[in-house]
């Protein structure tokens, strides 16, 4: 785990149970397993910075800043964000299985 501005990235299934938990029920709609992505988060003064990566090399990686509030309550804000991030993930999974075929 790296240092950002003296801020230590975090597992979101540690540091956000109640986050994580909302992350993987809108990725499995979209046939997505919790192991096919990799989120983390950094605590700050104003709630926490989440970072999902996916792909098959975990390169592709999408941000978002979310409240205390949203962290224990997830809100339409915060949903909309996994499902955005499920659709990306789904649409290069599927394109990387295409590639992978075609070798």
């Amino acid at each position: 785990m790296d240092k950002k501005s003296g801020f230590e990235e975090k597992l979101v299934r540690f540091a956000a149970p109640v986050l994580y938990k909302k992350m993987a029920e809108t990725f499995s709609k979209f046939n997505i397993h919790p192991y096919d992505i990799h989120g983390t988060v950094i605590k700050n003064e104003t709630g926490y910075e989440i970072t999902i990566r996916f792909s098959q090399s975990f390169s592709h990686r999408v941000s978002t800043q979310v409240s205390f509030e949203q962290t224990m309550h997830p809100d339409e804000e915060v949903i909309h964000f996994f499902k955005d991030t499920a659709e990306k993930c789904k649409s290069l999974l599927i394109s990387d299985y295409y590639k992978m075929i075609k070798l």
